[in-house]
């Protein structure tokens, strides 16, 4: 059976190659290791003593480059060859007992302790599976909400109400916070508990009242009353009708003199929390790093809103009340000031038209220099658009650095999981080949110690590399914490959302792009195959080495 018989080919082989690269006083002692493994019982026993003789005669070959002939004591028989291995096992032993104690030493930083757990953040795809936008178990907010209804703390209270996905939940913390503390109202707007019906006209009535001269209830009555969509031949694409009141709060909307969105207010709270309560999880505090703040159908809305605006600017026009006209056309201007460069681009095109609208009417008024503003205005729209969707899209794919440092932290965590596994199967390996826990009767063969020692000097360098990648990113946390400093918390970001893709996802070869689920798939894939495959050795094993009948 050419299958069963590989395993003993192979360990010859293996020795064969051995003693080849071995010096020529070691050939002799691996020639009688060579002749002991035609005695050897079971291909896979003779496999694992090769391992061991040809390991011993790779660490005498590796010698030998380092001491070449008369620096080098010659072997004179198998005793004198053992006597010499043991203190290349004693000086393996303090070198890999050094690794691992200085690979667990950077576990008592606080800074490696919170990357070592982001770098475990890719996992979550991995490990868990469950339905987009249900809620999910964060340890971290549990501790801090069981410590808020404790303190009876209102800011800690709307901090968890504001990371919460059960909508009624965030519902009743969010009550329960502006309760405590109604100056906290504004979290009805950010928690998203306007998504409620239960709750949905007290909240907006509250939040009117706390700041009645803020666009954004007016944008969350609109979200609430809505658009109707309907098809046909003249609109395949679909044509929105209002729905009643909708036109009323867009209006008040428009008109509003400002847009809050509370993102300021937001942040200021979330570092007051977090600093109380010290948590020191950086996904808590970039919860927000690419919010728009707006309701989700707001912008569409308000691209809509314009273009009635413009249709009725043009109707001024047509009956000659250009006043009413330039009041219009300059609604949708202002409007546009209020969303602020990063969403005004969501209304470019009516924006753009009422632009040159202004434009052309100034003109027409007399108003040259008006007319020319208006026009420049118009001209460098595109421009400074173009400009901010490049800022936007470099913001969010984030930078080349904030890329590769992701890629290395989560290397390095995969690299100390693998290594500290290994480790742990070498020493369960010497445990159970010696029969014994005492250190004195302990004796790791030549491949268990060269695979330890390799694992504990890999563990050592991964959790270097891990510690040096992570250590800006915890120094722009702290920054934003103690300071308000936000000058890295874009690229805190964008660092974070990319670590917690697993690795391996996101590439592109070619033109097949490599996503989250593909790898988790693959990831699957390559652990079920590898579970058969082991199941098939131990069947082939147990086939080999059952007791077969003698025949009579």
């Amino acid at each position: 059976m050419i299958l069963a018989d590989f395993p003993r080919s192979l360990a010859i082989l293996l020795l064969r190659f051995a003693i080849w690269i071995a010096p020529q006083d070691t050939h002799d002692w691996g020639r009688g290791m060579l002749s002991e493994l035609n005695h050897m019982e079971g291909n896979w026993s003779a496999l694992l003593w090769s391992l061991g003789g040809a390991g011993v005669l790779a660490k005498h070959a590796v010698l030998a480059l380092i001491l070449p002939g008369g620096h080098r004591r010659t072997v004179s028989s198998a005793s004198e060859l053992f006597d010499k291995e043991l203190p290349m096992r004693r000086a393996t032993l303090t070198a890999t007992a050094a690794c691992v104690a200085a690979s667990l030493l950077f576990f008592l930083a606080p800074v490696f302790r919170q990357a070592f757990r982001v770098s475990l953040a890719q996992w979550h795809y991995v490990l868990y599976v469950r339905a987009p936008f249900t809620e999910q178990s964060d340890p971290v907010l549990k501790d801090l909400l069981r410590k808020a209804e404790q303190n009876h703390d209102a800011e800690a209270l709307a901090f968890v109400a504001l990371r919460t996905w059960d909508r009624s939940e965030s519902a009743r913390l969010a009550d329960e916070a502006v309760r405590l503390d109604p100056n906290l109202t504004w979290v009805y707007a950010s928690a998203g508990t306007f998504y409620l019906p239960s709750s949905n006209s007290d909240c907006i009535s509250a939040l009117e009242h706390w700041d009645p001269q803020n666009a954004l209830p007016h944008l969350i009555v609109a979200q609430e009353i809505g658009e109707t969509v309907t098809h046909s031949k003249e609109f395949p694409l679909g044509k929105a009708h209002p729905n009643p009141g909708w036109q009323d709060a867009m209006e008040a909307a428009f008109q509003s003199p400002k847009l809050d969105t509370y993102v300021d207010l937001q942040k200021n709270l979330d570092r007051r929390v977090l600093a109380r309560y010290h948590v020191d999880d950086p996904f808590q505090v970039v919860s927000y790093g690419d919010w728009y703040g707006l309701p989700s159908y707001a912008s569409w809305y308000s691209s809509s809103y314009a273009e009635s605006l413009l249709d009725a600017g043009k109707s001024f026009e047509a009956r000659g009340d250009r006043k009413a006209a330039l009041d219009k056309y300059w609604t949708i201007a202002r409007f546009s000031q209020l969303m602020g460069a990063n969403r005004e681009f969501f209304m470019r095109k009516q924006l753009k038209e009422a632009y040159a609208r202004l434009a052309t009417l100034s003109q027409l008024e007399g108003n040259k220099a008006g007319a020319a503003y208006y026009a420049a205005l118009a001209d460098q729209l595109d421009k400074s658009l173009e400009d901010r969707l490049i800022a936007r899209r470099n913001s969010y794919l984030g930078s080349d650095v904030s890329h590769w440092n992701a890629f290395l932290v989560r290397l390095s965590g995969l690299l100390i999981l693998s290594f500290g596994a290994l480790l742990a199967l070498c020493a369960i390996g010497v445990v159970i080949r010696s029969r014994s826990i005492r250190l004195t009767s302990l004796r790791p063969s030549g491949l268990t110690l060269a695979l330890g020692c390799v694992a504990a000097v890999g563990a050592l360098l991964a959790s270097s590399i891990l510690f040096a990648s992570y250590w800006p990113y915890s120094h722009a946390l702290q920054r934003f914490v103690s300071a308000g400093d936000e000058a890295g918390l874009s690229d805190l970001a964008n660092f974070l959302g990319n670590s917690q893709l697993p690795l391996g996802s996101g590439l592109r070869i070619g033109s097949w792009y490599v996503g989250v689920g593909d790898t988790v798939f693959y990831f699957w894939f390559s652990v079920t195959i590898l579970c058969a495959l082991a199941l098939l050795i131990a069947l082939v094993r147990h086939v080999q080495t059952r007791p077969r009948g003698v025949a009579a």
